[in-house]
């Protein structure tokens, strides 16, 4: 016996209670994203050469949709710290040899004389910590990404609506929203 109703899907947004425009959240993401590479033109002076170009687009959606914040290099900072060693030693022999030549040196001239290796020796220290800071977070934020995904997998998305939900229960969550709660859940500080 039919009596007109038709059962609600459980995949129909709690918003707008349709099923049409609602997509699987890794769907969303991945499909907002898009790789490309070619030739373009570049010029030196008169000539011009074709030179290679690639990367990934990606769109808004698919930006906000992101289970995880970027994994942010370290090496840089590695860098500056091996390059802020070497200048410390290069300045401190420096430094040292003006100091034990024996000539009179006013204090003005010790100050200008050691401030070099000091400074090195501060940016040397601030590289090596804020490198080992960076590595830590990135384990940090590895370990967070399978409990993420977890809950990232189990969401959906109404492109009428422009919100985030989840079937077992009736709430919608903006963008913002849903991100905020996947990075808290990963404990990401970024």
């Amino acid at each position: 016996m039919d009596t007109g109703e038709t059962a609600q899907s459980p995949l129909a947004c709690p918003q707008c209670r349709e099923v049409d425009q609602v997509q699987h959240v890794p769907a969303v993401h991945q499909g907002g994203r898009v790789s490309y590479q070619g030739l373009g033109p570049a010029y030196t002076g008169n000539t011009g050469y074709a030179t290679p170009y690639h990367g990934v687009a990606t769109s808004a959606v698919s930006a906000a949709l992101n289970p995880a914040p970027p994994i942010r290099g370290a090496s840089g900072y590695l860098v500056l710290a091996v390059l802020a060693t070497i200048f410390t030693v290069l300045s401190g022999i420096v430094a040292l040899s003006l100091t034990v030549a024996g000539d009179q040196i006013s204090i003005i001239g010790q100050f200008w004389t050691w401030i070099w290796p000091a400074l090195g020796l501060g940016m040397s220290v601030l590289g090596f910590l804020q490198y080992s800071h960076r590595g830590q977070a990135n384990t940090k934020m590895r370990h967070g990404s399978q409990r993420v995904l977890d809950v990232w997998s189990r969401a959906w998305f109404c492109h009428r609506c422009g919100m985030v939900f989840f079937p077992e229960n009736d709430q919608v969550i903006p963008l913002h929203a849903f991100r905020a709660h996947l990075w808290q859940i990963g404990d990401y500080r970024v």
